[in-house]
């Protein structure tokens, strides 16, 4: 947590002088900003779908706000590529349920939030079982009243069952960007790269990848 709060200090002094202009991260309606990986969250009894594409491969989210502060979610994912190693082609899917919690605010309108995602995931060639524990970490960085750019720090931890059985350590380091269209439809974008460790079967490191474009909706 200490090394998250660091990197959202030294990214607070790149865009200091953007966020000390707007004193309230606002849409240009005047309604309250909301987005769906850039710290800033839903916002209490909103709902908002979210679909983005690319590798390694589609994810499906919904979330649900519960107050100012906290959301939570669900989300599927259809993938071409197991846990975004891009060692070889292998269909996964993955079924999670999760929540977001903003943590900090830096200045008037930056904002670090935690977020714990747990679920399963199915895939073949082998054939495995899993369980995920992912943790991360969003800081959102606005730069206008439509859009947002974040850092994100992910430890997204899982272990399988099956053909393989191996516990696996990813640590990636990415980014994004989300720009609201209107107030209730973003086009949202994302990059995430690092290294996997295996241990057990799958002993070794892997590099991972996810780097996906979509659109969410607020409704």
């Amino acid at each position: 947590m200490q090394i998250a709060v660091c990197c959202a200090a030294v990214f607070s002094l790149g865009v200091g002088g953007v966020a000390r202009a707007q004193t309230e991260v606002t849409t240009a309606t005047g309604s309250h900003r909301w987005t769906v990986q850039s710290a800033e969250t839903v916002g209490p009894g909103v709902n908002v779908g979210a679909l983005q594409a690319g590798f390694p491969g589609l994810d499906l989210m919904l979330i649900h706000g519960l107050d100012d502060t906290t959301d939570v979610n669900a989300h599927v994912g259809l993938n071409y590529a197991f846990e975004g190693l891009t060692t070889a082609a292998r269909f996964e899917f993955t079924a999670q349920v999760g929540i977001r919690k903003e943590l900090l605010a830096i200045g008037n309108n930056m904002k670090l939030s935690g977020r714990f995602d747990p679920g399963i995931l199915i895939a073949t060639s082998p054939g495995v079982f899993g369980i995920k524990i992912p943790v991360g970490l969003e800081f959102g960085i606005p730069l206008s009243s439509q859009l947002i750019v974040n850092a994100t720090l992910d430890l997204p931890m899982f272990f399988t069952l099956g053909d393989v059985s191996a516990f696996y350590i990813p640590l990636l380091f990415g980014g994004g960007a989300e720009y609201l269209i209107q107030p209730n439809l973003a086009v949202i974008g994302k990059i995430k790269v690092g290294p996997t460790w295996g241990t057990g079967d799958a002993s070794g490191s892997h590099f991972t990848l996810y780097a996906l474009v979509g659109a969410a909706y607020k409704f």
